[in-house]
């Protein structure tokens, strides 16, 4: 599964799955939120890495909500990766389809002698390799979230480990009965680990060819989530730690622009609409 670094450049973009290619749209809303005043996140490898790339980023332009959700949603997970360094006497932190993210590089030190796994398909971490080499710790896995085969090459190799497992941007792209797969994966081979990752709602789902930028790629959402507990009931030792709207809870949302934050607070389905949860695995 190990991917061997190379350094010569990839500029000539190819993607062929649809989904993998929804990897672009994190990669330039974050180089795009690190411009801003006062940036929510800042991610100078995004901005090394859209230069470098022969794509035309333009249509992904004024989207000023996912700019400012994304940047929101990268830096609670950053946050969280870091705090579980802190507190874990072995920690282990795996980015579960991880795309172009630069999230060993943004956490920086703290992560510095921390075994940093980063995955994705093998079409991915080639281009990925040759853009974002691995940094310190950091190893690739070229292969598929679902094939539970990396989880126990993972256990193999840290046996008295403490996982977090970050899924950013992914699972709204799978049917339930998959991502449901993956959590029993996890919560049978990982006791006394974490999960962290993002969620939409039914309605998001059902209005995924408006979404501002998504609208641009050939993907679209599948699974939808409307109870923060319903992974509860995939597995018997899934427990919720905590849940955060987008929308709500963070106060940074208002860069979106005043009154957008004001109609999302007084509309259900667009406050429940994107969810960041915290799982631990007992």
């Amino acid at each position: 599964l190990l991917v061997k670094a190379e350094r010569d450049l990839f500029p000539m973009l190819k993607i062929e799955d649809a989904i993998s290619e929804t990897l672009l749209i994190p990669l330039y809303m974050k180089h795009l939120a690190s411009q801003q005043p006062d940036p929510i996140i800042k991610d100078e490898a995004a901005g090394r890495v859209v230069s470098q790339l022969d794509y035309n980023f333009s249509k992904f332009d004024n989207v000023i909500h996912t700019v400012v959700g994304t940047a929101i949603r990268s830096d609670y997970f950053d946050r969280l990766a870091a705090d579980f360094i802190k507190r874990q006497p072995n920690p282990v932190i795996v980015n579960v389809g991880c795309g172009l993210d630069s999230r060993r590089e943004r956490i920086g030190e703290i992560a510095q002698n921390v075994p940093f796994y980063s995955l994705d398909l093998p079409d991915v971490m080639t281009l990925r390799i040759k853009l974002l080499p691995p940094q310190g710790s950091e190893v690739f896995l070229g292969t598929s979230a679902f094939d539970a085969g990396w989880m126990d090459e993972l256990n193999d190799l840290q046996p008295n480990a403490q996982f977090l497992f970050v899924i950013e941007g992914m699972l709204m792209y799978f049917d339930r009965y998959t991502v449901r797969a993956l959590f029993r994966d996890l919560a049978q081979r990982f006791h006394g680990s974490e999960i962290a990752f993002d969620v939409i709602n039914s309605w998001m789902v059902t209005h995924s060819d408006q979404h501002e930028a998504l609208k641009h790629s050939r993907a679209r959402f599948v699974f939808g989530c409307d109870d923060d507990h319903e992974p509860e009931r995939w597995a018997h030792n899934l427990r919720l730690v905590s849940a955060k709207r987008l929308m709500t809870d963070f106060p940074t949302w208002k860069k979106s622009g005043a009154l957008s934050a004001m109609i999302t607070r007084r509309l259900p389905f667009l406050k429940e609409s994107f969810r960041m949860l915290h799982y631990r695995i007992d």
